[in-house]
This record gives C-alpha cells, structure tokens and sequence, in this order.
C-alpha cells in the first residue's frame, strides 16, 4: 500500500512540474512577430548644426519609437544604432535600453559620434539611425523571437572641431637654429636633425643636442630669416612664452646635453626638460618575415632602413607579404630593443614586451606599402 501512494505521490509531482514547465512557456508560443507600425522611429530635427556652447551641454536631438505589441507581456529591449551613410550598420554606434523609447544627445555627445563615423567639422555629412527591438527570455538568454528593425531616419549633421584654437598661426613647419645646436647660425640648418617632429596639429618636438649658455631661435621655413619664433622679455632656460617675430633669442640650458622641446601653438609655449638616449631613436630599420630580408639580422641597407624625415618621425615604402609579421629596430644587428604595434593598418608604437606576441601584423594582402611612425605623437600609419 505504502508503495502505491508513493507512486501517486511522484506521478502527481512530475505532472505539475510538466504543467509549471508548460504554464512559463505559453507567453512565448503566443507572441506575434511585432511592429513599429507607421510611426517608427522619429527624430525631434533632421538638421543638425552643431556647436560647443555651454561646453557641448545644448540638446541637439531626441529620438523617439513607438513601443512594440507582441501580444503577450514580454520584457522588450531597444537598441539605437547610428552609422554613416555609406555604413551599413555592421559597426554602427549603439546605446541600448531595457524598455526606453526615447534617447536624448547633447550637442557634445552627438559631436563626438558625428567626428567617430569620419565627418568633417563645419561641413555638413549625412548619418543614419535606426532603432531594433528584441525579447529576451526570463534567463535572459536571447529568444526565438524575430528581431524587429525599425526605419531608418538620416539626419544632415555638422560637426564642430575639438581641436583647440591657436594663438598664432601654426606654420607647416619648424627648424631650430642657432649656437646652441650643432649648426650654429648656419642658415639652411642640418635636416633632419634640427627639423621638428609635428606631433599634432598645433604642436611640434624635438629631441636635440644642445650647447649649455648658448641661445637659438625657431624657424618656420629653413633657410629664411623673413620670419621667426623668439621672446620679448628675458629668455628662461627651461623655456616660457614665444612671440613671432619677437626681437630676443631664446635661452638654451645652461648645461650642455640631450634635451627635448614641445612648442604648443594653443598656449603660445616652449618648454626645454632634459631628454635620455633612446627615448627617440635616431635610426630606424625593419625587420620580419613579412620583408625580403627575413629575419636576418642586420637587415639589409638602404632597403630595409626608414628615411629620417624630423627629428621623431620615420618612413619607408617596402614591400611586405601578408600573413607574416614584422619590428622596427633602432640599431641594425642588435636585438636588444625593438619597437612595433598591434595592428596591420596604424595605431600607438609599442617598445620591447609591449607589443603583442613580440610582433607586428602585416597588412591584409601582400603589396607594396608606405610605413610612417612618429615617436613624438607615438603612433604609426600604414597605407
């Protein structure tokens, strides 16, 4: 007897636990496929001129979407997606929201998104936006469920710059003349010894051997007295505000050794701060499967050694096989540095164990390609 009620006892609990398992599952058997319907996604404005006041904090634009009817009570998530014109949503932005139905973006954020997908400041481009809605099971787990897509909306935006302002026209380059350096007052200087490096669009580099108690001046075109870069008032040796054409020299270090100059044509300013042999290199070779050479080494020269164009900035134009991989050497024959990066197309120079499995990709296909690394800016292009 005792047998028999245990059995009724163990049929009864699996027929809940089937029926429980059947009741959780029915708002999921009885969900439609979902629509925006006609409304769809809208945005508050279509033309969007762009502008920094109050710091970026103005709203620009809020988008808003209908919420979707699946019938049965479902936890609805909605993704926002911004692309550009010629996207095609495989990489768009996103932000996404447990239930909102409407995003609001400040003039600074959207201005960020506008630059990221490659507009251009002060000039009108074209980016698109759409809006998708999936349901997501109690787990959280992805459902069954179609993913709805909602239309796309473009939007005429023009971006403002982030770049700050100069105070003084930025010249397209800069030379650095006088008896503090090795050329004295030699106009032409040496190049590209006493060229500087341009690290961004307002600032330029240079690392330097200088002569202590001597004095130089900045040049924006070697071989020109016309125009120049000095000070009005009492020269610093760790430097201070330049003034075009200002009449006074500037003041070298007072010891003699390796310095580094940032001039910053937003703040109108030089510093001088003593420098270490090695933190910019003054030769540059490649070496790697990826080259004729291999990774035989020393590399062969002058095919496989970059043109110094400044003092930082480094090129060459190789062929390299794809698959393969490469480094940079500041010393031909010598292993002991090495510099490179992470990606086969640019990004931030690497040195010594910091690139990743010790080597650098090679492009995508085999080909002949123009490697450009700046050691002021700490980054590198290929193209």
């Amino acid at each position: 007897m005792k047998r028999i009620v245990s059995k009724l006892i163990i049929g009864a609990a699996a027929c809940l636990t089937v029926l429980s398992g059947c009741k959780r599952d029915l708002p999921q058997a009885n969900l439609t496929a979902g629509s925006f319907g006609s409304a769809g996604l809208a945005a508050t404005s279509t033309t969007l001129v762009l502008d920094s006041t109050g710091g970026g904090t103005k709203t620009a634009v809020t988008f808003n979407w209908p919420a979707i009817n699946y019938v049965a009570k479902v936890s609805v998530t909605y993704t926002l997606q911004i692309d550009s014109a010629s996207g095609t949503f495989a990489k768009p932005v996103t932000v996404t929201m447990a239930g909102g139905l409407s995003k609001t973006y400040t003039a600074g954020d959207f201005n960020t998104i506008a630059l990221g997908l490659g507009l251009t400041p002060t000039v009108s481009g074209t980016l698109k936006v759409r809006v998708m809605a999936d349901v997501k099971q109690s787990t959280g787990a992805a459902s069954a469920v179609p993913t709805v897509i909602s239309n796309v909306v473009s939007l005429a935006v023009t971006p403002y710059s982030t770049i700050p302002k100069p105070i003084y026209p930025v010249p397209g380059a800069l030379f650095l003349v006088g008896d503090a350096t090795g050329g004295g007052w030699n106009n032409p200087v040496p190049v590209p010894v006493q060229q500087f490096t341009q690290i961004d669009p307002n600032t330029f580099g240079i690392v330097v051997q200088l002569t202590g108690g001597k004095q130089f001046l900045m040049l924006p075109v070697n071989g020109d007295w016309s125009h120049k870069y000095a000070v009005t008032g009492t020269p610093d040796p760790a430097g201070g505000a330049f003034v075009p054409d200002a009449p006074n020299n500037m003041a070298g270090p007072v010891a003699s050794g390796l310095y580094k100059i940032i001039v910053d044509f937003v703040k109108g300013t030089y510093t001088i701060t003593a420098a270490l042999p090695g933190d910019i290199p003054t030769n540059l070779y490649i070496v790697g499967d990826a080259t004729a050479g291999g990774w035989n080494n020393p590399v062969p020269v002058p095919s496989q050694q970059f043109t110094q164009l400044s003092s930082g900035e480094f090129k060459i134009t190789i062929a390299l096989t794809t698959g393969k991989s490469y480094l940079w050497l500041p010393l031909n024959g010598d292993w002991t540095h090495k510099y490179g990066g992470a990606s086969a197309t640019g990004g931030a120079v690497l040195a010594d164990s910091q690139v990743p499995n010790s080597n650098t990709p090679a492009p995508g296909a085999s080909g002949t390609y123009t490697i450009d690394v700046n050691f002021f800016s700490k980054q590198y292009t290929v193209k």
